[in-house]
């Protein structure tokens, strides 16, 4: 008789990645495997940066609400691109493994992880301290402080026009499909990620988090005068699927 304890190799690979994600720091070759290792390097599109004050967040559960993690570095006021690697696995399917924001081309030399809005990293495990950002609904987002806003104010004017609504099955499940049929092979068949701009504003790109919902948090790549380079949001070590 089989072991019904016995874990399948998904939620084995699921246990595992968990207890990986949100240390301190990683070996820079886990950030070298995901953007130009084994996995296909998606570009994403261009997200604006009107202020420079970089937010991470659920798009549909916590961006532009004081539950969004604004984050304490910041960067210049641009328009930057951001990449996907994309993880093809025989036990999870086709996943985004990781997002990044690619602010300039110099080399990275050090990493450092992203502090919220107000901490430091010298206050690491001190009670209510924390890195990551939590992620409900499947997808993660880069937005700007001001475009957060301005999707709140979008959101909840959809929401008035429609009360009885769901705004991802009624707005956005739309732009996701469309992504999948314009670039499948590298997402499924829902559409996995879209660069969108607000009505009236600016830009952000929002994709699915790995496998899921959960908590995560962001890494800075800093080069040799210790300026942003690009900022890694790690969602699965490949190495586990």
């Amino acid at each position: 008789m089989a072991d019904k304890t016995e874990k399948s190799p998904l939620q084995a690979a699921f246990e595992k990645n968990l207890k990986f994600l949100n240390q301190e720091s990683y070996p820079e070759d886990f950030f070298r495997g995901l953007f130009g290792g084994k996995l296909t390097t998606v570009a994403a599109g261009a997200v604006d940066f009107p202020t420079g004050r970089v937010v991470l967040a659920d798009p549909f559960y916590y961006l532009g609400t004081k539950y969004e993690t604004r984050l304490d570095r910041t960067i210049p006021a641009s328009s930057y691109d951001v990449e996907l690697a994309v993880l093809r696995s025989p036990v999870a399917g086709i996943r985004v493994a990781a997002a990044r924001l690619v602010i300039s081309s110099a080399p990275v030399v050090s990493r450092e992880i992203a502090m919220p809005e107000g901490r430091r990293r010298e206050e690491l495990g001190q009670p209510g301290v924390w890195t990551f950002f939590g992620v409900d609904a499947g997808l993660a987002c880069f937005a700007d402080a001001r475009t957060a806003e301005e999707y709140r104010a979008f959101a909840e004017q959809w929401q008035e026009e429609n009360p009885e609504g769901n705004i991802y099955e009624g707005y956005f499940a739309r732009l996701f499909a469309e992504s999948a049929a314009a670039r499948p092979g590298v997402q499924s068949e829902y559409g996995d990620f879209i660069a969108w701009r607000v009505p009236g504003g600016s830009r952000l790109a929002m994709f699915t988090s790995g496998l899921g919902d959960g908590i995560y948090s962001g890494y800075w790549g800093l080069d040799a005068d210790g300026n942003a380079a690009e900022l890694v949001i790690p969602f699965m070590n490949p190495e586990f699927f």
